[in-house]
């Protein structure tokens, strides 16, 4: 994901501070870290949702400076166009675990219709090599958010993937798409999606956008400040929370990374707590 509009192929790059309003056919994202707390507000989310123990104290993986680099839980994100030219190169997943990634974010369907191509070979290589994974789907503006979400669950649902499985984190909902087709983003929209997603799986959605978007796109709402959130911002300052919000869960901070057992340069995020509260997030104990 960048935060551009995500059809079929990329599209314009991201600004020099945070991606850009145009990523396509990735579509590819949940509040903050609480630090005075020191819990995941996303293990929390959980914790609430599923009635799993407390997570306790987690330290954030960063500790020399605020940057990517003072994170070490890194993971991958892709689409099919992350596939070579022509979308026909496979990933060699034991190559990208070997590299240090510790997840995976996957597109598996965008609007009420398009399913990637590669979602469920990516998921099954992710799975082979114990990575932990997930789904996203790219919310399109002009098409129900209810309609959305049952198409989007549908396909995790032939994968095999529930969100709450053993190596799996919550699905996700990649909001970075302002309008199309004449249709504006709507909020009520949104919610219905979310609330699908959790009414079916039991668990809150990860939401992937950044603070520019929700307040250009959705007036500033403070709606989604209370769960789970991968926020997007390519350099090396971290992102602004979103409106009514505490931090940032996942931080997607490049679209240019080299990662071995990839077709090319692929997007990178990091997580803001240790390896061990990714893992219990993920169901592994």
């Amino acid at each position: 994901m960048k935060l551009r509009p995500r059809t079929a192929a990329r599209t314009a790059g991201p600004a020099p501070s945070a991606p850009s309003a145009a990523r396509t056919a990735r579509g590819s994202s949940g509040s903050a870290v609480r630090q005075a707390l020191g819990v995941t507000a996303l293990a929390a989310g959980v914790v609430a949702a599923l009635g799993l123990a407390a997570l306790g104290p987690v330290t954030p993986a960063g500790a020399a400076g605020t940057g990517p680099d003072s994170y070490t839980v890194r993971g991958i994100d892709s689409y099919h166009g992350d596939h070579g030219p022509q979308e026909d190169q496979a990933f060699d997943w034991p190559a990208i675990s070997r590299s240090g990634q510790s997840f995976a974010m996957l597109k598996a369907t965008q609007g009420t219709g398009f399913t990637d191509g590669w979602f469920a070979r990516d998921l099954a290589g992710a799975r082979s090599v114990d990575l932990i994974r997930t789904g996203y789907h790219y919310f399109t503006a002009d098409q129900d958010g209810t309609a959305q979400a049952d198409h989007f669950l549908a396909v995790l649902r032939h994968e095999g993937f529930t969100g709450t499985g053993p190596g799996e984190l919550p699905p996700v909902l990649d909001l970075e798409q302002c309008e199309n087709a004449g249709h504006r983003l709507r909020l009520d929209q949104v919610q219905a999606f979310l609330q699908r997603v959790r009414t079916v799986t039991g668990t809150d959605a990860v939401v992937y956008t950044r603070r520019g978007f929700v307040d250009d796109c959705l007036g500033g709402t403070k709606e989604l400040s209370g769960r789970p959130v991968w926020l997007a911002r390519y350099g090396s300052t971290p992102p602004q929370p979103l409106p009514g919000g505490g931090g940032w869960d996942f931080w997607q901070y490049t679209d240019r990374a080299s990662v071995p057992g990839t077709s090319g340069k692929v997007d990178a995020s990091v997580f803001h707590a240790d390896r061990a509260a990714l893992r219990r997030l993920a169901h592994l104990g």
